[in-house]
């Protein structure tokens, strides 16, 4: 056994004795409970609970449930607050060694979306010392400016350190990772390929989500499986009380939402799009484009009682892309995915949840007539349970623990250069374990723990990947300030077969790492300040550097049969961003700038990737004069990024007819030379976007109309050249959009 992997083994066994170690301090007693909506009875996640004239208290989970440990015998108020709730307090009695729940129903309260989005942040700062972690709320995903129809990870792009290469793609890379290292999860549902639409569009509606928790790096133990991001996406209860829908029509698509009570304390929630026509596609890409989508969500929730609480939530979405010529291909792909929930208080001071999920993800392409581009199919199958709990063991201490496994199946099938089909086939087997512990010590808070891959360690992997340390530790400045540093190291076991330089991506095939090849690895070190500028100012800044230890990338230099498709890169990026936000009055302020610098080295070949963008700057005002009327102005500047500059053209021999024939007098086909990869930069883009909405009450029912214009100015945004042609082609134009809701 090596030095190093006994130490691994030592720190697994210490962390798993110190949870394991009872409480052997005098009898106290627990007051815990949830904090729910009384008007719909939803969950309200995040709640601040206090014990009234003293310094105890807790926020509660993303589910509601909060939990103050270890408080001596006796009477005590205790409060609940949420931004947009009336407050509430209630009085107790607890006695010694008493576990007693106190659970908390909220009246809504008349609250405008800029204090929402001002003191959020404040808020998290509250219950979450961590660094890049960003938690939106459905308010806040809804104020962004979009085309057609919201949209949850075109919202996201707002946040620093999330870039995208194209204003009509919702894909985007974080802080110089490649697209295929972000982690999507619906309700616990892994999705594969979260788009619509040759990417416009995501699969995620906005208006039956809760939250999103979005983690731009250093996320904790429990995530893996991905080098960059972790977008955790919780879906909302349907109402419990009543009956309610909504219906919705922009220039793209239709929308519709049911909800309402089953029996009791159950309830069910429907959601479901379809597009109406193409026309609107053709008009934001500038050419026509014959696809249609739908997507649906189906939840089930019931509260037996106490804070017991069992989901379940269904995610459908299909697209179809068909295109006329007889010579161009068809485009499909469909999810397919399910979660099952449940999460309780079995003992004293410990809160369990369990998931059951599966998952599935499909596409085609179907070659027709089409003598250059060839069929292909690709799925990914992705089925297990998860298991997580949280020890509160003090005030100043608790754990988290759990176990995962999962099992994806992958399956790829192409035809070669060659004409040859191929089909590639595997399975990874995934079993996981984390184990986590916060302390308060004083002014500093620590947060550590180890995310370990059993099943990579079984197969005989490097502890030095198996076994995955992350911690992050802060310390409470004068003031709200607070400094912060976190690392955390992260390893992917499969790829997406595309190519970075790829314009539009329709399909993403998945395939498990070549076994000649370690698995993807990164580790990640960020530095940080948060606090308060003003009573209505909060800014964030943060430094990072990503060290990529391992990567997959093509082999450039592949001559024949025997050399390796793949091979073994290695990558840094690095740098720095500011996130403020501000309240003037009934005006909004959010501003968020990034610094940033990547670089790929694969095996000597060293260039800067095609989503390295130096600058990113956005900045959106959100007003409310007036009752029911909210505006908004979003403007994003990015600097240009890199491309592959054509240096000059040849003509190329191609010997058709050669034999029989003179070849000798063929003038050859003209053939582009391309200079050094990525060395050239396009120009700057930038684009401002607005939208007023106007929300009335009229015979029973809640209206809202809504007018979104984007690019304001018509500013030329270069996506590409046509390298054969020459014709420039321009991101979105000027474009208007307008949406009609009614609410009962």
């Amino acid at each position: 056994m090596t030095r190093a992997a006994s130490r691994y083994r030592v720190s697994i066994l210490f962390l798993i004795v110190i949870c394991s170690t009872p409480d052997l301090r005098a009898q106290t007693g627990n007051i815990f409970g949830v904090v729910a909506d009384s008007l719909t009875r939803q969950r309200i996640p995040f709640a601040n609970v206090t014990i009234v004239n003293t310094t105890r208290g807790a926020a509660g989970n993303n589910i509601g449930l909060y939990y103050i440990p270890k408080l001596p015998p006796g009477t005590y108020k205790v409060e609940a607050r949420v931004i947009g709730y009336a407050g509430a307090i209630k009085e107790v009695s607890l006695k010694e060694g008493e576990s007693l729940e106190v659970d908390f129903e909220l009246a809504p309260s008349s609250v405008e979306i800029h204090e929402v989005l001002v003191n959020a942040p404040r808020r998290r700062l509250e219950l979450e010392m961590s660094t890049s972690v960003h938690l939106m709320q459905q308010q806040e995903l809804k104020a962004v400016p979009v085309a057609a129809q919201q949209d949850l990870l075109q919202s996201l792009k707002v946040l620093p350190g999330i870039v995208s290469t194209s204003d009509v793609s919702s894909r985007f890379y974080v802080r110089g990772g490649a697209a295929d290292q972000n982690l999507f999860f619906y309700d616990g549902i892994r999705v594969y390929y979260p788009f619509h639409a040759l990417g416009i569009f995501s699969c995620f509606n906005p208006e039956v989500v809760q939250n999103v928790e979005v983690f731009t790096g250093a996320f904790p133990p429990g995530f893996g499986e991905r080098l960059s991001s972790v977008v955790n996406i919780l879906t909302r209860d349907g109402r419990a009380d009543r009956m309610a829908a909504r219906a919705s029509v922009n220039f793209l698509s239709t929308e519709a939402e049911l909800e309402g009570p089953v029996f009791g304390n159950a309830s069910w929630l429907l959601g479901a799009r379809r597009s109406m026509s193409s026309r609107t596609y053709s008009k934001i890409v500038g050419s026509d484009v014959p696809v249609s989508f739908y997507d649906a969500t189906v939840k089930l929730t019931t509260k037996p009682g106490g804070v017991r609480k069992f989901d379940f939530t269904y995610l459908s979405s299909g697209d179809v892309l068909r295109l006329p010529g007889a010579d161009e291909p068809n485009y499909s792909w469909r999810n397919n995915g399910f979660s099952i929930t449940g999460s309780a208080v079995p003992t004293e001071q410990l809160y369990l949840q369990w998931l059951v999920y599966g998952s599935t993800y499909s596409a085609q392409r179907e070659g027709k007539s089409s003598k250059t581009i060839p069929p292909l199919s690709t799925s990914v199958k992705h089925y297990g349970v998860r298991t997580s709990a949280t020890l509160y063991t003090s005030q100043n201490d608790m754990y988290y623990f759990g176990f995962e496994f999962g099992i994806p199946t992958m399956d790829y099938s192409f035809v070669n250069l060659l004409n040859l089909p191929q089909h590639i086939t595997s399975t990874i087997v995934e079993p996981i374990a984390w184990v986590r512990y916060l302390a308060k010590l004083g002014n500093f808070e620590v947060d550590g723990g180890l995310h370990i891959e059993i099943g990579s360690l079984l197969e005989g992997g490097s502890p030095g990947r198996g076994v995955q340390p992350r911690g992050n530790v802060s310390y409470l400045l004068p003031g709200t300030w607070r400094a912060k540093a976190a690392f955390g190291r992260f390893t992917q076991h499969m790829v997406t077969v595309v190519s970075e330089d790829d314009i539009i991506s329709l399909i993403d095939p998945w395939i498990r790492i070549p076994d000649n090849l370690p698995p993807e690895q990164a580790d990640h070190y960020v530095v940080g300040l948060t606090g308060n500028l003003s009573e209505q100012s909060f800014l964030t800044l943060e430094g990072y550097f990503k060290h990529y230890g391992s990567l997959v990338a093509y082999n450039r230099d592949k001559v024949d049969a025997t050399d390796p498709d793949y091979i073994q890169g290695t990558g840094t990026s690095y740098g720095a961003e500011v996130m403020l936000r501000s309240k003037i009055q009934w005006v909004d302020l959010l501003g968020a700038y990034s610094l940033s610098w990547a670089k790929l080295d694969n095996q000597g070949f060293v260039y800067s990737p095609r989503y390295d963008r130096r600058h990113h700057l956005n900045l959106m005002l959100i007003g409310r004069p007036v009752k029911g009327l909210s505006m908004t102005l979003h403007w994003e500047y990015g600097s240009g990024l890199p491309f592959s500059e054509t240096i000059g053209y040849f003509d190329r021999l191609t010997l058709d007819g050669a034999l029989p024939g003179r070849f000798e007098l063929e003038t050859g086909s003209p053939y582009l030379m391309l200079g050094p990869k990525n060395a050239g930069r396009l120009p700057a883009y930038h684009r401002l976007d607005s939208s007023v909405k106007y929300d009335v009450s009229l015979l029973g029912f809640d209206i809202s109309c809504g007018v979104d214009l984007l690019n304001v100015y018509d500013n030329k945004n270069i996506f590409y050249f046509d390298r054969i042609t020459g014709e420039r082609v321009n991101m979105l134009p000027f474009y208007p959009s307008a949406t009609l809701t009614v609410r009962y």
